[in-house]
């Protein structure tokens, strides 16, 4: 009961900060008054229900998502905006009126530039090289994709890209889909790639209803799930865990399916456990931290998660932390972007 309360608590606290404390701020600086309004309570608490009743239920109402979604992206940029246009009034010689002016027009413009980055997708570009194969090896890497928060459409964008790239094996490192009303249809531009494809889950896979039947039939697609299992690709040992496990069950999984002599590459969602798994592993690609995708988010994700966003690590030991193909939500970015990896994996010599 205690625990059920402090949620619901939470969760009014944001509907409110989120949804309706920056527009009533900002209304307040324009009249002169006072700053919390008692009446702002009741938007919040019918902001409140909305929430729960999207993510509670499986109504997947476009109008609703989309109100979620987007209020949840553009209140989050709304609120620092706010709070700095708050903060600025407390200097001397400052009129309110002209600082609650530049925020709105402030909001609207990084909304603006979030909604655009959202939508793009860049392609980088990741060579290593390592001792251990004869031939180079060419993959792709993408994650968080988040199928359900984005359009099939999205992805299909995604596809078009891969597909001119020569690639070895296609490598998906969680969190392809992410809502109930998913269904396999959705991939059919990963099933039309003519390369392997190997996928791990994420923890959003996790939250939908029966994804379990969905993973099943991914083989249909020529998607092959790796369960905590190891696959031979070519020269390299490609070990995918799951993510419904703890993180010391996670660690256990790549130490058990190492293979000594051989360049070891652990698919991971969450970049939580390469240091503890640094020595058994060449190569680790993670996703899940999106670099924070709306700024200043990003700080908050660096107190979880000491890895989240790049490259990291040492010759023969690298992680890589993508930002993610996709967005969680809004489709906004702010300071990060939708991206895809081409990896090059040469061969270098001993003497080299």
């Amino acid at each position: 009961m205690i625990r059920t309360v402090t949620f619901i608590a939470i969760m009014f606290v944001m509907a409110y900060g989120l949804y309706v404390f920056p527009f009533v701020a900002l209304a307040a600086l324009f009249a002169g008054h006072a700053i919390f309004q008692p009446w702002s309570l009741v938007p919040a608490l019918l902001v409140l229900f909305l929430i729960r009743l999207y993510f509670v239920t499986s109504i997947t109402n476009k109008v609703l998502k989309a109100f979620v979604y987007y209020g949840m992206g553009t209140g989050f940029i709304s609120l620092w905006v706010t709070c700095l246009a708050l903060a600025a009034t407390l200097l001397p010689a400052v009129d309110d009126r002209s600082v609650a002016m530049v925020a709105v027009a402030a909001t609207l413009c990084l909304t603006v530039s979030a909604l655009v980055n959202g939508s793009r997708v860049t392609i980088k570009t990741l060579g290593l090289t390592s001792t251990k194969i004869s031939k180079t090896v060419r993959l792709v890497f993408i994650s968080d994709v988040h199928v359900g928060s984005n359009s099939p459409r999205h992805l299909e964008r995604i596809c078009e890209k891969i597909r001119h790239h020569n690639a070895d094996a296609l490598l998906i490192g969680g969190d392809l889909f992410d809502s109930s009303d998913f269904s396999l249809e959705d991939l059919q531009a990963l099933g039309a790639l003519d390369m392997d494809i190997f996928f791990i889950t994420g923890n959003h896979e996790g939250y939908v209803k029966g994804y379990q039947q969905q993973l099943d039939r991914f083989k249909e697609l020529n998607i092959t799930v790796l369960d905590n299992e190891r696959a031979a690709l070519g020269e390299v040992n490609l070990i995918g865990v799951a993510d419904e496990q703890s993180p010391g069950a996670r660690a256990k999984t790549v130490e058990r399916l190492n293979v000594a002599g051989a360049f070891n590459l652990a698919l991971v969602h969450q970049p939580s456990i390469w240091d503890q798994t640094a020595r058994y592993t060449d190569l680790m690609l993670c996703g899940h931290t999106h670099k924070g995708q709306i700024f200043p988010f990003n700080f908050l994700v660096r107190l979880q998660f000491r890895h989240v966003f790049g490259l990291y690590g040492k010759p023969g030991a690298h992680l890589y932390v993508s930002s993610g193909a996709g967005c969680w939500g809004p489709r906004m970015r702010l300071g990060s972007r939708n991206e895809i990896i081409f990896l090059d994996i040469h061969p270098e010599s001993p003497q080299s």
